[in-house]
């Protein structure tokens, strides 16, 4: 059995949101305030006894704009029979039986909190309704009222089964659920560090004389008789210690003043007393033995180490709470376990290691049922498979959606599920935050992702500022990722896609057919009403097809262009920021002399710039374009392409450092952004 889904309604930014879960992990990743805290809050509610059941003014969610009716709170969970024989336990269906709603398999149940004012104040509310309303009443206003006159008569409760019928969810039932939540701040210290603190006690107690409990060999009545035999041990031992501390210690000395006091009347007081298993174990610390064989106390560790210590006494509870240790009518049946954040406090590679022992866990161990891990993490997200991550997201219109990543591959597709493959092999913490940003622009080269943010600078639009991330898919693996966010409303698969902006910078990459095969060549080679010749790569057209309208792809269709280099070096033929020292010399000179030629009214005094390319200055001749100014251009860009070939990766960190101090210079000389480039910006900016 696991939680399937949630379904909350009117609770803080939450107007009416349905929530599937995972049988086993759920990584839920959003933007601060998506709502991931809520969403825990909103299933601490059902499943968590301690949570204050009673909310106030500010738990409503303010999108309400119908106010005819008390607005009311609803958070519906649906349990379901689990897929997965291991996870399903014979008690699984008798915890939920009077709160099922169908009985074939697989069996649903059904628990709803509600918050909401009694019937019997509906009229009186109703009248206090229509005394301020008019057209111009304003929603504040009704929430006023309802704050001052009627939030204190709201009741909450829990109902099992269909919620329409209202039958009360037993109390009893509920408490076999074991809520344990792990918030992103916690004082572990003082929880973990003294044996006398209630759980770490409790702990304790439950695995004393473990190894005689879980001895699979003894009969339950030899495992009895070896702990008695312990027992009576530890009794007779720990009496002859208290004894020698009353023979050490002088009694008649400290009571010789009751005679006095008059205390003596009442009785000859005198000290007795034995000491318990239980009560010494309050006399243990938490001692951590370092590499060094050192023995230090826990309070001396890094705040990170004390809280997987922390996690693991968690998980030690949540085992005892399940055990006949605390009796039949006590142990908890549905162990949950909610982490926020684990990332405070661990480091990259300790996070995944953490997530790792948590899933094998719920695999093996069967401590927690179901997990659910909030995070800002791309480490952990990159750690775990697709299906397990559930992305909460605003979209332009400020609207809360929820995204399945996993969901929007038909596996019945060859494609589909290779690309499924491919995206879970390469989704490392670089890439997986694409998961996290407000949009996305994927790239084909480490070129574009190293100056993308500076370009966006050069149009005073910083890609920062939109919370924007710039993907390097490593060559032309667009049509994988895309299907993340292709989404469709309509369709089964990509109703589950994530609805965000999400641009594809391509190079235009003309080509010839020459050999039986295309081969790059550049785009003043095209030869016009040529079919041996195209100006545009087919991916930047197939791409485009079948996609929804929060894909776009750029790309130069000037028909001018090449690579994100090239593109660069036509827009700024004599700016000197391109020149880096990744070049060859020779190559430097050569552009440099280029440069100084342009702008010139005459092609040949480039053409006869020391070491320049013969190729080149052939393939210019032959070329259809009329514009002179267009192959000068072309001449200096292709030069510039040729000189950096080798060294793409180093010549665009040496060019993004250039035109960063360009920008900043109180001097700054002239450049121009590509024109597909700033349409990038401009369209994420819209």
């Amino acid at each position: 059995m696991y939680i399937s889904k949630i379904e909350i309604k009117n609770f803080r930014n939450f107007l009416d949101t349905t929530i599937e879960f995972n049988d086993g992990v759920n990584v839920i990743i959003g933007h601060n305030n998506s709502g991931k805290t809520n969403l825990i809050k909103a299933l601490g509610l059902i499943f968590n006894p301690n949570a204050q059941k009673r909310l106030t003014i500010e738990d409503f969610c303010k999108e309400i704009q119908d106010f005819s009716e008390p607005p009311q709170i609803t958070i519906s969970a649906t349990l379901k029979e689990s897929g997965k024989k291991d996870n399903e336990k014979l008690d699984d269906k008798a915890l939920v039986a009077t709160w099922l709603l169908n009985l074939e398999s697989p069996y649903e149940a059904k628990l709803t909190y509600s918050f909401f004012l009694p019937e019997s104040e509906v009229d009186n509310y109703q009248k206090e309704i229509k005394k301020i309303s008019s057209p111009n009443t304003t929603s504040y206003e009704y929430w006023r009222v309802i704050k001052k006159k009627f939030i204190r008569k709201y009741v909450a409760r829990i109902y099992g089964g269909i919620p329409e019928l209202n039958n009360r969810a037993e109390p009893d039932l509920l408490d076999k659920f074991d809520y344990q939540l792990l918030e992103p701040i916690r004082d572990v210290e003082r929880t973990m560090f003294l044996g006398r603190n209630p759980m770490l006690k409790e702990i304790l107690n439950y695995f004393l004389d473990d190894d005689v409990k879980t001895n699979t060999d003894l009969e339950d009545s030899e495992r009895e008789r070896i702990i008695d035999e312990r027992e009576n041990k530890f009794f007779k031992g720990s009496k002859k210690i208290i004894d020698s501390l009353k023979d050490r210690v002088n009694i008649d000395a400290i009571l010789e003043y009751s005679e006095y006091t008059g205390a003596s009347a009442g009785g000859t007081p005198k000290f007795e007393g034995e000491i318990s298993e239980a009560e010494l174990l309050s006399a243990l610390k938490l001692i951590i033995t370092s590499i060094t064989g050192i023995d230090v106390p826990a309070t001396h560790n890094g705040l990170g180490y004390n809280n997987l210590i922390f996690m693991a006494l968690v998980l030690a509870k949540m085992q005892m709470d399940c055990s006949r240790y605390v009796g039949q009518e006590n142990a908890k049946v549905f162990p949950i376990l909610i982490i926020e954040e684990p990332e405070a406090h661990l480091h990259p590679s300790m996070q995944f290691k953490f997530l790792k022992f948590l899933k094998e866990n719920i695999n093996k161990a069967k401590q927690v049922r179901q997990l659910f891990i909030t995070t800002h993490s791309t480490h952990i997200t990159a750690a775990v498979n697709l299906d397990e991550i559930i992305c909460m997201y605003l979209d332009d219109s400020n609207k809360l959606n929820v995204a399945y990543p996993g969901k929007v591959f038909d596996l019945q597709r060859i494609e589909d599920k290779k690309s499924k493959a491919f995206i879970e092999r390469f989704l490392d913490a670089t890439k997986s935050d694409m998961l996290f940003s407000s949009s996305v622009i994927f790239v084909e080269g480490i070129a574009e992702q190293i100056l993308l943010h500076c370009f966006s600078e050069y149009e005073n639009k910083p890609l920062v500022d939109r919370h924007v991330s710039v993907i390097n898919v490593g060559g032309r693996h667009f049509e994988h990722f895309l299907k993340l966010f292709n989404f469709d409303r309509t369709d089964p698969y990509k109703r589950h896609a994530i609805n965000k902006k999400v641009a594809c910078i391509i190079d235009s990459d003309p080509a010839k057919f020459a050999g039986g095969r295309w081969i790059e060549c550049y785009p003043f080679e095209i030869k016009k009403n040529n079919e041996k010749y195209r100006s545009i790569s087919s991916i930047a057209t197939s791409l485009k097809e079948g996609k929804s309208s929060n894909i776009q792809i750029f790309y130069d269709d000037s028909g001018k262009g090449k690579t994100l280099e090239y593109n660069i070096a036509f827009e700024n033929p004599n700016c000197r920021l391109l020149i880096t020292d990744c070049m060859a010399k020779k190559n430097k000179e050569t552009i440099k002399k280029l440069m100084e030629q342009y702008p010139g009214d005459d092609l040949e005094p480039l053409k006869k710039v020391p070491n320049m390319d013969k190729e080149l200055t052939a393939l210019i001749d032959e070329s259809e374009w009329p514009s002179e100014d267009d192959k000068k251009r072309a001449l200096i860009a292709a030069y510039y392409l040729k000189a950096i070939d080798k060294v793409k990766g180093e010549n665009a960190l040496q060019l993004g450092y250039n035109l960063s101090l360009n920008l900043d210079s109180e001097k700054a000389v002239p450049f121009k952004v590509p024109e597909y480039i700033r349409n990038v910006v401009n369209w994420i900016y819209g």
